[in-house]
């Protein structure tokens, strides 16, 4: 579980850290350019890169809080998953990640909750996570109907190495950006029907809960 939870700040901690960085220093151009640059390099340079700006991204964010609240629990989905310890405030940028593991099955799904300082600063990081998609799944984002006025995509296909199947949806629900990634065997995907069901369990739940 440890070992999942950290591979998500890896995983799609970087598509989240450039996306919130981009929020928190828009209005910087040095900044901006840091942040785009560091969007072509490596997954492990994009990381460390967006790891040092968060700083000032945290400056600008809406004040740190208890996002417990923000997460579903694994009994909302299948009593056969279960839920690791969740991370609030990854690295220093406002929100909450937690993973939700099925080994009966091989599944794992990833909640990844990021708070802006307002709406127009969740959008932003939306269209910043589009561009970081082809690092998670090797398949073009579709329109999905979740989030704020249906502003979600999903994709789905395999992980870049081919080593299991990914499906990824991404929405944001007021001042959040939501991200929920599925992960199983390569042959056996999550099925988008299946993955807009929770994402729209979990759009319900940040917009119950988030103040």
């Amino acid at each position: 579980m440890k070992t999942a939870q950290a591979k998500t700040v890896g995983l799609i901690g970087v598509a989240l850290l450039v996306g919130t960085t981009a929020v928190g220093c828009g209005g910087d151009d040095k900044e901006s350019s840091s942040s785009s640059s560091s969007s072509s390099t490596s997954a492990a340079a994009t990381t460390s890169a967006a790891a040092s700006e968060t700083t000032s991204a945290a400056a600008t964010a809406a004040p740190a809080g208890d996002y417990s609240k923000l997460l579903l629990k694994a009994s909302d989905i299948d009593p056969s998953f279960t839920a690791g310890e969740a991370q609030t405030n990854p690295n220093g940028i406002n929100g909450i990640v937690q993973t939700m593991t099925n080994p009966g099955r091989n599944e794992t799904i990833v909640f990844a909750i990021v708070v802006s300082e307002d709406a127009a600063g969740a959008l932003k990081a939306l269209e910043s996570s589009k561009a970081e998609l082809p690092k998670e799944v090797d398949a073009a984002p579709q329109p999905a109907d979740v989030g704020d006025g249906g502003n979600g995509i999903i994709a789905t296909g395999k992980s870049p190495d081919g080593s299991k199947a990914i499906t990824e949806v991404y929405f944001t629900q007021g001042k959040a950006l939501a991200n929920i990634e599925f992960s199983s065997a390569p042959n056996d995907p999550v099925q988008p029907d299946t993955a807009l069901a929770i994402a729209k369990m979990q759009d319900t739940q940040i917009k119950n809960n988030l103040s």
